[in-house]
């Protein structure tokens, strides 16, 4: 493996000096590249959320986000929990973690094979200055994990106002954000949270830190970054019953009130830069470091996992303005160390004869595993063919090595090393082994640069390596797993429009995804799943006059399998069901009105159609559509008030529905009409 990481090493260098002309320009290339998704490439497939309507929003959670961009669906959970969709159904289970990469100011947020299914959280989305989306594959560029999209995270810059943010919100809300610095070389920003959620017993606490500092090291430009996050939240499940949502006092009951997840993340960067004639040049190396304790109260027996990593890299990136193109080339190389223990604490009793004999007090697992990962990667943009059509394309080689270890007896036996019954306990830990993933990915497009209406075209491979609780976290009789890389190929064309008056975007999309991951009858983690996913993407802005404006954000989208199987829940998939918890249209309408100079209002419209909650598409929920307002008000240059209204009709709605064949119809309750006020004062 060292051979193959030294080799690279020595392409990469050499690549500029041999295999390319020394015809230059006067190079035109911004930081932003190092760090925002915009400045990667000619994709048209890129949404963003700006600094203003992240600050008006002041979202308690990503979900009111991301409703505003198309092809996007964050479903919100418990407190702070949620799941991600993008081009895609809501991915749970065996398969979904890691299918979507979430960066923070272009630096993935956790290790490959480590994922969070609720990454969000771990970021400091609520002080952003702009969150990005990169709808579709970016494995060319970013490699693991980036299939179905990625996710980033822009820091406010060192220059940013001075502010003090307060809101106050029902279920005793309530939350305090900081931004202070002297505006050249050094801010903080600090948010501290406080929430009694409106179901029993589901409140949570949070805080986020972020500090930076601007400096010189030698002849390079330097910018640290230190983001350190905690959360300690009391979860409420699923509400179980046909339409139980819809009835109030039941939905606020919380029959987990033991649940629980506690997580602290801490993740350190230095970004270093140099311009040398026409390149810019860049080495950011980061550290990161998380604990999580989460209370599997879903479970029988209800488990307690304890997981942490420690991990550090560095990226290395270089950037040159040729006199047709841009050319980039980089280098990734990061190292973890993770752990994971799953413990359960009592003697399980209450549930059937089979669990009871089958999932043991005690240790159920207890491993550690060593990740080691290096790429290469290069690209080439805007290489204009004419005056008005340019060419753009990416390539990245991707190794990865885990390297497991099992501390306890290996093999489906209690912890002590007795049998259980039933043929042997539910969990099941392999011997120590390493898994090697040697994986390419790439990307090749074209893009018109016209006035007005513009046009792009491309085709991309993304791909999701199995994550480390999938190929050690085995069940039953399974001992090893043998899992390839998930591989998702998507072509799409679209068109941009902009005038005076309107501008807006429209994407089409079909892609295939082959090696699906999930739990099959025997309860197997299995990869020969297959799925098809096509869509329409709408986003427009729309000038009505001077003071007034209309966005919309629509995406329809039809996502179905391609193979048959039965599942672990007793599903029988067969070829054209359309795959669970994928709604075919999501809509987002929001009219902003100025009323005078120094007030607003909005009136947001949040639509989304029916959906199947089981693979065998035999039980659907209805979909729901809800209403929301805010109001702006500047009371002076320094001091202004925001007065929010969620779900202005207190209509019943969920905010996920599922069917289980062991509990049957499930959902989380969507929240109730709540009143948000909102208080800003510039320093």
């Amino acid at each position: 493996m060292f051979k193959n990481l030294f080799f690279l090493i020595f392409i990469w260098i050499l690549i500029p000096s041999q295999a390319i002309s020394q015809e230059i320009q006067e190079v035109v290339v911004l930081e932003k590249k190092l760090t925002s998704l915009s400045g990667w490439s000619n994709n048209q497939s890129i949404s963003s959320i700006d600094e203003k309507e992240l600050k008006d929003l002041d979202a308690q959670h990503p979900k009111q986000i991301f409703r505003r961009s198309p092809g996007i669906w964050i479903s919100r959970g418990s407190g702070q929990e949620h799941l991600t969709a993008i081009r895609s159904p809501v991915l749970t289970g065996p398969g979904a973690c890691g299918s979507f990469l979430v960066l923070e100011d272009g630096i993935p947020v956790r290790p490959t094979g480590f994922c969070n299914v609720n990454g969000l959280f771990e970021t400091f989305f609520e002080m952003a200055s702009n969150i990005e989306t990169i709808r579709g594959p970016a494995s060319a560029r970013y490699g693991a994990n980036a299939m179905h999209g990625v996710i980033n995270i822009l820091s406010k810059p060192i220059n940013s106002e001075n502010m003090i943010y307060a809101n106050l919100g029902p279920n005793n809300y309530k939350n305090f954000k900081i931004r202070a610095g002297n505006k050249q070389d050094w801010s903080f920003g600090g948010s501290l949270v406080n929430n009694d959620g409106f179901r029993d017993q589901s409140g949570y606490d949070q805080q986020k830190v972020k500090m930076q500092s601007n400096f010189s090291i030698a002849s390079w430009n330097a910018s640290m970054r230190a983001t350190f996050t905690n959360l300690n939240q009391e979860t409420a499940g699923y509400v179980n019953g046909l339409n139980s949502y819809k009835n109030e006092s039941f939905s606020n009951q919380n029959f987990n009130p033991d649940a629980y997840r506690d997580a602290k993340s801490q993740r350190i960067s230095l970004i270093l830069t140099k311009e040398i004639n026409n390149s810019i040049n860049s080495i950011t190396p980061y550290i990161r470091n998380n604990d999580m304790k989460f209370f599997q109260h879903f479970l029988p027996g209800t488990p307690l996992e304890e997981n942490n990593h420690i991990s550090a890299g560095v990226i290395f990136q270089s950037i040159t303005n040729f006199k047709n193109f841009n050319f980039i080339r980089g280098l990734q190389v990061d190292l973890a160390k993770v752990e994971l223990t799953e413990t359960q604490k009592n003697v399980l009793t209450n549930s059937s004869a089979f669990n009871n004999a089958t999932r043991p007090q005690g240790k159920h697992y207890d491993y550690e595993v060593d990740s080691f990962v290096y790429a290469i990667f290069a690209g080439i943009e805007e290489y204009y063919v004419n005056e008005n059509l340019n060419l753009f394309a990416d390539a990245r080689a991707e190794f990865i090595e885990y390297d497991y270890a099992n501390n306890m007896i290996s093999g489906n036996t209690r912890e002590d090393g007795s049998k259980c019954g039933f043929g042997g306990c539910y969990y099941n830990r392999p011997s120590d082994r390493k898994d090697d993933y040697n994986e390419l990915s790439a990307r090749i497009g074209a893009s018109t640069n016209y006035d007005d209406i513009n046009f792009f075209t491309q085709i991309s491979l993304g791909f999701r390596p199995p994550q480390i609780n999938e190929a050690y976290r085995l069940q039953k009789k399974q001992n090893v797993t043998d899992l390839d890389s998930e591989k998702l190929t998507m072509f799409e064309l679209g068109s941009r429009y902009k005038s005076d008056y309107v501008n807006g975007s429209i994407s089409f999309y079909k892609s295939k995804k082959k090696n699906s991951i999930f739990r099959d009858s025997q309860n197997f983690i299995v990869d020969n799943g297959k799925t098809d996913h096509k869509g329409i993407e709408l986003s427009l802005n729309f000038d009505v006059s001077s003071n007034n404006l209309l966005i919309a954000n629509i995406t329809y989208g039809d996502h179905k399998y391609d193979f048959e199987t039965d599942t672990s829940m007793r599903e029988k998939i067969r070829i054209g069901n359309k795959i669970d918890t994928a709604p075919k249209l999501m809509a987002n309408l929001i009219w902003n009105t100025n009323l005078n100079d120094n007030s607003s209002i909005s009136i947001e419209i949040e639509h989304m159609s029916s959906y199947f909650t089981d693979a065998a598409n035999l039980h659907e929920y209805e979909g729901h559509t809800l209403y929301h307002a805010r109001y702006n008000k500047k009371i002076s240059d320094d001091f202004k008030l925001y007065l929010r209204v969620d779900n202005i009709f207190d209509k019943r709605y969920a905010e996920r529905a599922d069917f289980n064949a062991f509990g049957g119809d499930r959902y989380f309750p969507g929240l109730p009409r709540e009143f948000y006020l909102g208080l800003e004062y510039t320093l």
